[in-house]
């Protein structure tokens, strides 16, 4: 291959992200199919790490320029609700907290203060998905409760 040659980009399927998943489940020593989402067509899944739900979930994604559909994994975790009062501070303080997070960031939906880390499902091996999940609980574990005590802010349960 010449220096500006097109190397093959990998492909991994949306069954492949699953397959994925599932071994990520069978390392831990536990069945992907007791942790399945009902609504989620058997692409979706939740787990417990420490007071955190992490939910997995293997999404079509936009189709490129070419108009190939691609998937994409989405590692989420609800946290808190957004406080009722000193609402700017709060939200600085998830920017300030965003600056040093790696493979995942804060964000919102509705009132909810969520982790999350997405990407793409082409060129992802099981080392990178088993990093994705892992650094989405530990952040949602170890800040939960931290920002319901210092902002008073409500626990999501989900």
């Amino acid at each position: 291959m010449g220096i500006f040659g097109a190397e093959r980009v990998s492909q991994v399927t949306a069954q492949d992200a699953k397959a994925m998943v599932e071994s990520y489940f069978e390392k831990r020593g536990m069945k992907a199919a007791d942790f399945q989402l009902s609504d989620a067509g058997g692409l979706g899944w939740w787990l417990m790490e420490g007071s955190a739900k992490v939910y997995i979930l293997v999404q079509e994604g936009p189709k490129d320029v070419r108009g190939r559909s691609s998937s994409l994994i989405r590692i989420t975790s609800p946290l808190v609700h957004v406080p009722d009062s000193n609402k700017e501070l709060f939200y600085r303080r998830l920017l300030d907290l965003n600056a040093n997070l790696s493979l995942c960031a804060l964000s919102t939906h509705e009132d909810v203060v969520l982790v999350v880390a997405q990407r793409p499902t082409a060129n992802l091996d099981q080392e990178e998905l088993d990093d994705l999940v892992w650094h989405v609980a530990y952040v949602a574990d170890l800040l939960d409760n931290k920002l319901a005590e210092e902002y008073g802010c409500r626990l999501y349960k989900g």
